[in-house]
C-alpha cells in the first residue's frame, strides 16, 4: 500500500503543476488577445501615416545642432540657423505621435511573439506531464486490479473453509 500512496502523491503533485501551467496559458492567451486588439487599433493610424519620414528630420536636427555648436557664425547667420532648428523641432513634434505609434506596434508585436513562444514551451511541458500522469494512472490501475484479485482470492479461500459450528451440525446429522 505504501507504493500506492507514493503514486497518489506523485499524481497530486503532477496534477497541481498541470493546473498551474494551464492557468498560465490562460493568462498568456488573455494577454495575447489584448495585444492583438491593441495591434488592430494601431493599424489604421499607421496606414495613414505610412509615408511620414522621421529619420531625415532627426538627421537634419543633429546636423544643425552640430553646426551651431562647433562653428563660429555671425549673429545673423546663427539666428537663421536657430530659426531653422526651431522649424525642424516643430516638424518633429508633429510626427512624434507617429514615432510613438510605430515604436508601440513593435513592442506589441514583440509581446505577441514572446507570448506565443511561451505558450508553445508550456504546451510541450504539459504534454510531458500528461504522458507521465497517464503512466502513473495506469500503474495505479494495475495495483488496484491486482489488489482486487488478491482480495477475491482471499474471499474464495475463506469461502472454502468450514467453520467449527458447521462441522458440529454436519456431524449431528
Amino acid at each position: 500500500m505504501a507504493d500506492e500512496e507514493e503514486l497518489k502523491t506523485k499524481i497530486e503533485e503532477l496534477e497541481k503543476k498541470k493546473s498551474e501551467l494551464i492557468e498560465r496559458i490562460k493568462q498568456l492567451n488573455r494577454r495575447i488577445r489584448y495585444k492583438k486588439y491593441e495591434q488592430k487599433a494601431l493599424q489604421p493610424f499607421l496606414e495613414q501615416t505610412r509615408d511620414v519620414q522621421i529619420a531625415p528630420l532627426r538627421k537634419q536636427k543633429r546636423a544643425l545642432d552640430f553646426r551651431i555648436s562647433t562653428a563660429a557664425y555671425t549673429p545673423k547667420m546663427e539666428k537663421d540657423l536657430i530659426k531653422h532648428l526651431r522649424k525642424v523641432d516643430e516638424q518633429l513634434d508633429k510626427v512624434k505621435e507617429v514615432e510613438r505609434a510605430r515604436r508601440k506596434i513593435r513592442y506589441v508585436e514583440q509581446d505577441i511573439t514572446e507570448g506565443e513562444g511561451e505558450i508553445v514551451k508550456i504546451e510541450t511541458e504539459l504534454k510531458a506531464i500528461r504522458d507521465e500522469l497517464k503512466k502513473l494512472y495506469d500503474e495505479m490501475k494495475t495495483i488496484r486490479i491486482s489488489a482486487r484479485k488478491f482480495a477475491a482470492a482471499q474471499a474464495k479461500a475463506e469461502e472454502d473453509l468450514v467453520a467449527l459450528g458447521d462441522l458440529a451440525l454436519i456431524e449431528k446429522e
